[in-house]
């Protein structure tokens, strides 16, 4: 009888692993660095593009956007670039209207680029930017400490 108990118990609990295994979101990220450091992301991102708090991202054709903020006031705009031609762009963020930018850069699929910038008060709300040249400005939804 003890057996079956434990049989019961261990079939139940893979059951509950299995089912929370299932429900996760198909985009993760690593645990954010203490540092402001960019992170390494799975493709894709959430349908509602919320990772966390102050932590969202775009599913775009050939890859995914993510922009980050941390609690040591830095913010950090990634992009995933799973397949496609290779590009030229430039990563950034909006704050109260202002755009910042990185350089340019080119990128080929299979690859990140990640920039990181000091001084982005953590509570303050922002938008991750890809500038792709000759196409469009692609963004995240808003980074917020509240959602």
């Amino acid at each position: 009888m003890m057996n079956m108990k434990k049989l019961i118990r261990a079939t139940a609990m893979t059951g509950v692993t299995l089912v929370a295994m299932g429900t996760s979101p198909l985009a993760h990220a690593e645990s954010p660095s203490s540092t402001g450091k960019a992170v390494a992301y799975a493709a894709g991102c959430p349908g509602d593009g919320r990772i966390a708090r102050n932590h969202t991202c775009t599913s775009l054709s050939s890859g995914a956007l993510f922009h980050q903020k941390f609690t040591n006031d830095k913010a950090s705009t990634s992009y995933k670039k799973t397949g496609g031609s290779g590009i030229k762009a430039r990563l950034g963020f909006n704050r109260a209207g202002t755009n910042h930018w990185s350089g340019w850069f080119s990128q080929g699929g299979g690859t990140t680029k990640s920039y990181t910038w000091s001084g982005v008060t953590y509570c303050s709300s922002t938008v991750g930017l890809l500038q792709v040249s000759g196409q469009q400005t692609y963004q995240t939804p808003l980074a917020t400490c509240t959602s």
